[in-house]
């Protein structure tokens, strides 16, 4: 018998020529407690670091809140995080169940721990809506952020995170992933914040050197275990090559330390942060200039009680608003550089006046009683605003204010019932001969603009030989005192204070105005000039000799300049309110004369009527036509918005089809066989995952009598299988199949389940889901294709 063919074990090769097998050298193995031992000393080791390095990174969350109470909470979530990865790595819980007991320590502990939510359910409401608005909030508030409720969440929310993933991550072996996650819970302190920061250069060389060595450590335990498995001997080499490697480490380590030591003194010290980023979401052109106010409040709410005050200083006024812009029809509040508004939202300790001494502040109450707008009445300087009464929370959170103004505003509308209470500063008085000896300042004030020119000379012309600053101001402040007050309610007197009324104001014969229309004339008077002037509307209180109760009558303006070392100086440039205007009333003498019989008068022709002016019908029309095209192109508009998706679906389902029947050759086949799986799949039937062609069409077929599925399946695998690239012919009958088949599969269902069918998004997300099939480089063997 062929012993090729004889069953039976395998034939051995003679010994002679069987090499022998070099004998294996068996290192002592350690036992498996000692191994069990070693790693968790390790993890204990990798772990301790990540925690000492997330404790080291909560230091950077003391500048947003300007105090340790960022760094504290953000330390505390630090510690539960890690507690909680410890545990829930011992009760060996996945991502998601590790995730779901991380939130619920969130909604439990954080209303009890975080300082600024409040108490019971309302805590449990502020930190539930925190945990979605603080990345947004804390970027867009102006800092200290703890002038603010629930901005603890912040550092408070990124502690905890760091904690339960760098835990989980280093017991894990996972060390690159933990190093990350500590420098990632530093990179969100720095970005949320400042531009200050507490002792950059230790901390950024702590971390960079504790981070590194983390990774130092893993890279030289698993290169010690590669050579030790090589050499099968753990005492051959091993112990003399992870000496050198640790001093290479340890070198390398110090080095790196000292380089960034070196380098973070001289790096630029302004850094770019998210909160540069966002502009502050207020646009002021939604308010009108609180100027437009002052007729309204002298005539209609002259004896209305607008606000009842407490504790102000004496001498002291009340602001609304300082206008430093200019645009040819109203004054308003300046911008920055940039062209945004300088308005920030501010809290209950929010600084208002940088550098202001906090230890001579006075308190003042504001009570609304007729005052009805969003302006905030504030007193200069400043130091702080807090809102009271029941719609205390919602002034709070429309609190917006601009300091280099002084100018607070509250979208929500300020109302009766709201109570206000500022901290203030009052500025001394300067006398004369303090004035004198002071120089102008130089400020950046809004833009000045469309001026008439009969303003500019006649600021020039009362200037006059005057050439220091001071000069031209109280030659200009006694021009304008000499004229006539009025507020057009016992003389002629337009209100508003655009280039037109005030070019007519100067151009008359005499100044007639109120404080609107002085007070602007002035500080466009001044610029003229270069001196820095901005208009300051508000209340002065002694007016009416009631310095508690503030009316209408109480409105004023005023004109302020900007000096060296003493700020903002008042100058009032209105005149007396009994300084009115003279009426020049001619009145004729009465000597009548006797009374004679006068003949009768001539006739006359009929005097001819006025004509009638009745609404034209055709102009009517023409109304009538220019309201038609506006409700036919809303109607159009409204038509096009619904039909937008229906055309999107459609345009997409179209699209594919052209694509798929643009193929070639195999492709253009699987491309037949997915668009009837499609339609099926939009007809709410899909094809069993994982089954064949054949499979699927017997699966389907039930659902679609109509369309011999099977048949059509069996077509396309023979093109599929077949030998050589299908012939363009056989896939031409292919695709005249699926024209034919695609309706028919939707013949028994109603007009709406088809209509539903072309308008469903299924098989466009499949189809997006779906990997497109690479062509092969050859047919010479088939393959089995699954749809």
């Amino acid at each position: 018998m062929d012993p090729v063919s004889t069953p039976g074990p395998a034939r051995r090769a003679p010994a002679a020529t069987r090499r022998p097998r070099p004998e294996r050298r068996r290192r002592p193995e350690r036992s498996r407690s000692q191994a069990s031992s070693l790693t968790e000393r390790r993890r204990w080791t990798d772990l301790t670091l990540v925690a000492v390095l997330s404790l080291v990174g909560t230091i950077l969350f003391i500048p947003p809140f300007a105090s340790p109470t960022g760094a504290v909470v953000a330390a505390v979530g630090v510690c539960l995080g890690v507690a909680t990865g410890v545990v829930t790595a011992r009760m060996r819980l996945s991502a998601l169940p590790t995730l779901a007991v991380t939130g619920a320590l969130h909604v439990l502990l954080a209303p009890w721990i975080l300082p600024d939510v409040g108490g019971g359910l309302e805590a449990v409401r502020t930190v539930l809506a925190a945990t979605i608005t603080v990345w947004r909030d804390a970027l867009t508030l102006p800092l200290p952020l703890t002038a603010f409720p629930g901005m603890t969440v912040l550092p408070w929310l990124t502690g905890l995170a760091t904690g339960v993933v760098a835990t989980r991550a280093a017991g894990a072996g996972r060390v690159h992933l933990a190093g990350l996650t500590v420098l990632a819970q530093a990179t969100v302190a720095i970005a949320w914040g400042g531009q200050s920061s507490v002792a950059p250069t230790v901390i950024g060389v702590v971390l960079t050197i504790g981070v590194l060595a983390l990774w130092a450590m893993a890279a030289q335990r698993g290169r010690r275990d590669r050579v030790a498995e090589v050499l099968e001997d753990a005492d051959a080499g091993v112990r003399t090559d992870v000496r050198r490697s640790v001093l290479r480490s340890a070198t390398l380590l110090t080095v790196t330390g000292l380089v960034v030591a070196l380098a973070l003194p001289v790096a630029p010290h302004a850094r770019t942060v998210l909160r540069d980023l966002f502009e502050p979401p207020l646009d002021l052109t939604e308010y009108a200039t609180p100027l437009s106010l002052v007729r309204t409040l002298e005539t209609d709410l002259a004896s209305t009680p607008l606000m009842r005050l407490t504790g102000l200083p004496e001498g002291a006024r009340i602001r609304l608003a300082a206008l430093d812009s200019y645009d040819g029809l109203s004054a308003r509040v300046g911008q920055n550089a940039e062209g945004a508004a300088r308005f920030q939202r501010i809290g209950r300790n929010t600084p208002l006046a940088p550098g202001a001494d906090t230890g001579q502040a006075t308190s003042v109450g504001i009570a609304l009683e007729g005052y009805t707008f969003p302006w905030v009445p504030t007193v200069s300087d400043t130091l702080s605003i807090s809102a009271q009464g029941p719609r205390s929370t919602v002034i709070s959170e429309s609190l917006y204010y601009d300091t280099f103004s002084s100018t607070g505003i509250a979208t929500a509308g300020l109302t009766e019932g709201d109570r206000l209470t500022a901290q203030v500063s009052v500025p001394p008085v300067l006398s004369e001969t303090q004035l004198a000896g002071l120089e102008i300042a130089e400020v950046s004030l809004g833009p000045v603009q469309d001026v008439p020119a009969s303003v500019e000379a006649l600021a020039t012309t009362l200037a006059g030989a005057e050439s220091t600053p001071l000069g031209q101001i109280r030659a200009l402040q006694q021009a304008l005192r000499t004229g006539y007050y009025s507020d057009g309610t016992k003389s002629p007197s337009e209100p508003g204070h655009g280039a037109a009324r005030l070019a007519s104001m100067v151009e008359a014969d005499a100044l007639v105005g109120d404080d609107e229309q002085y007070a602007v004339l002035m500080m466009l008077m001044c610029r003229s000039l270069g001196i820095p002037a901005r208009v300051v509307m508000g209340f002065e209180p002694a007016t009416d000799g009631r310095a508690e109760d503030v009316t209408g009558e109480d409105v004023s303006a005023w004109v302020e300049v900007a000096f060296d070392t003493a700020g903002w100086v008042a100058f009032d440039v209105t005149p007396e309110r009994d300084q009115v205007p003279q009426q020049q009333t001619t009145q004729k003498v009465s000597n009548p004369e006797p009374q004679v019989l006068q003949p009768p008068l001539p006739l006359q022709d009929p005097a001819e009527l006025p004509p009638t002016y009745e609404d034209d019908p055709q102009e009517e029309r023409d109304d009538d036509t220019g309201v038609v095209p506006m409700v036919l192109l809303v109607a159009l508009g409204v038509i096009a918005a619904l039909a937008a998706p229906v055309a999107l679906i459609l345009a997409l389902k179209a699209l594919r089809r052209r694509r798929r029947r643009g193929r070639a050759g195999v492709d253009r086949a699987l491309g037949a066989w997915e668009e009837v799986v499609d339609r099926a799949t939009d007809l709410g039937r899909s094809a069993p995952a994982g089954a064949t062609r054949r499979e699927a069409a017997l699966a389907l077929s039930p659902s679609f009598p109509t369309a011999d599925l099977p048949r059509f399946g069996r077509a396309v695998d023979a093109q599929v299988f077949g030998s050589g690239e299908p012939a363009s012919y056989a896939v031409d009958r292919i695709w005249e199949s699926v024209d034919a088949i695609v309706p028919a599969m939707a013949a028994d269902r109603s007009l709406v389940r088809r209509a539903a069918a072309r308008l469903s998004v299924r098989s466009l997300i499949r189809s997006a889901g779906r990997r497109p099939r690479r062509q092969p480089k050859s047919r010479s063997s088939p393959r089995r294709t699954h749809p």
